[in-house]
């Protein structure tokens, strides 16, 4: 039997990949070319945020905040769950980077310009654009804008709309696992990332992600059950199954779980967990 393939999007594959500034590097120059990035270095966050650590490390990892040569700063993250609150989400990153940037005695006159970037694995506008860009306007006159030296870049992996950069389009084709690209930014992300499914200790990190979140996805079910609510509704069960989707666990096996924790038939649980993608994916596979 072939060994499971943990890809791009996957999160623990995504943090390793951009753990090394040459790669950070050639994917912000993708994503924002007019900037002419030249060099950039990753900051460590003084405050960490809630991430499974892997094999031998302990409590959790820190996100890194991108910082390039004209002090500018950056956050990157990958999407794979279609939540409400995508906004929200992208507000919050916002308001990490400036706390962690924001030197000591400084004030907000002296806040850096900042991206906060989400590569995702589905469209989150819904208008089939590859590349979303927000900044504050005002509602009647869209030539009047607010200078807050902020960014907020949506990417969508599945988008045919827009003009990228190759290199850009390179990085969505090894999100959707195309590996036809010769491109040579993407021809060295699939080594980068085919060393890491063949190396025997991040491999292990990798199931062991899996299993915890497979875990703690059956955990919210029984407590659901227990408390007597609608257990699929619940935010954080929903994007649990999202992940162990975006890590490639089988449809089949995701309905086998349903049927053996709600103690239903196979057929109601496949009836009830299209239900839950419809719902998810707001109507749409």
């Amino acid at each position: 039997m072939a060994q499971e393939y943990f890809d791009f999007t996957n999160d623990l594959i995504f943090r390793w990949v951009m753990e090394h500034e040459e790669n950070c590097l050639a994917i912000l120059r993708a994503i924002l070319p007019e900037l002419k990035i030249t060099a950039v270095k990753r900051r460590e966050n003084e405050h960490p945020v809630n991430y499974l650590a892997f094999d031998d490390e302990r409590g959790v990892r820190f996100d890194a905040i991108i910082e390039d040569d004209q002090e500018r700063f950056y956050d990157v993250e990958m999407q794979v769950a279609n939540q409400p609150g995508l906004g929200k989400r992208v507000r919050y990153y916002q308001a990490q980077i400036d706390q962690e940037t924001l030197k000591k005695g400084e004030d907000y006159d002296d806040l850096r310009e900042s991206y906060v970037i989400f590569f995702c694995t589905f469209d989150p506008c819904g208008q089939d654009r590859r590349l979303y860009q927000f900044h504050y306007y005002e509602d009647d006159d869209r030539q009047l804008s607010l200078p807050t030296n902020s960014h907020v870049i949506l990417i969508n992996a599945l988008g045919t709309k827009d003009q990228i950069t190759p290199e850009l389009a390179a990085v969505l084709d090894v999100m959707n696992r195309r590996r036809d690209n010769q491109n040579p930014l993407a021809v060295s992300l699939v080594k980068e990332i085919d060393d890491y499914n063949r190396d025997k200790k991040r491999r292990r990190a990798l199931m062991n992600l899996k299993m915890r979140l497979k875990d703690e996805w059956r955990l919210g079910l029984s407590e659901g059950r227990a408390e007597g609510r609608n257990e699929m509704q619940d935010e954080m069960t929903l994007g649990l199954i999202q992940a162990l989707q975006a890590q490639g666990m089988p449809q089949k096996q995701i309905v086998e779980a349903l049927a053996l924790t709600r103690k239903i038939s196979l057929a109601e649980a496949q009836h009830y967990y299209e239900q839950v993608v419809q719902a998810t994916s707001g109507g749409t596979h």
